[in-house]
């Protein structure tokens, strides 16, 4: 009437090793590809809509961007910036050891502040990888992107 349900100890060790290859396996495409949903921002109209779609006030005539080599290896203080980013979702670490692309605009205006006030983004691939908002002033802020 029962039958005998035990595994052999083959099976369970085979069935294990692919459940830890599977999480591995889907881990490294989180980390290592951009926030899912991201689109691609390859314009400036494309970056500025989207730091409108986060609420923000961009002015498009005062973007900037530079080459920014990424360490394969982050420092201490690139860790601390990452743990900014991760609070909204993105992480750098998906273009560690590789050259990406740093946007910066000015905000046309930010609440409770009345100095300058830069939004920066940093695209891997055309996808957003992180930014911040901060202040040019070194008694001022720098914040994570709002969270979409």
């Amino acid at each position: 009437m029962f039958e005998n349900c035990s595994h052999s100890p083959s099976r369970s060790a085979a069935l294990r090793t692919a459940l830890i290859a599977a999480v591995f396996l889907l881990a490294s495409l989180l980390i290592l590809h951009p926030r899912a949903g991201c689109p691609r921002l390859d314009t400036a109209e494309e970056r500025c809509a989207y730091l409108v779609s986060l609420g923000l006030r961009p002015d498009p005539a005062s973007e900037q961007s530079r080459e920014v080599a990424l360490p394969a290896v982050f420092d201490t203080v690139l860790e601390r910036y990452n743990a900014l980013q991760l609070e909204s979702g993105y992480d750098l670490r998906a273009a560690a050891g590789k050259t990406c692309r740093c946007f910066q605009y000015d905000l046309v205006s930010y609440p409770d502040w009345d100095g300058r006030v830069i939004a920066t983004l940093y695209l891997y691939r055309g996808r957003v990888i992180g930014g911040d908002v901060h202040t040019a002033d070194v008694h001022g802020f720098m914040l994570p992107l709002p969270a979409l």
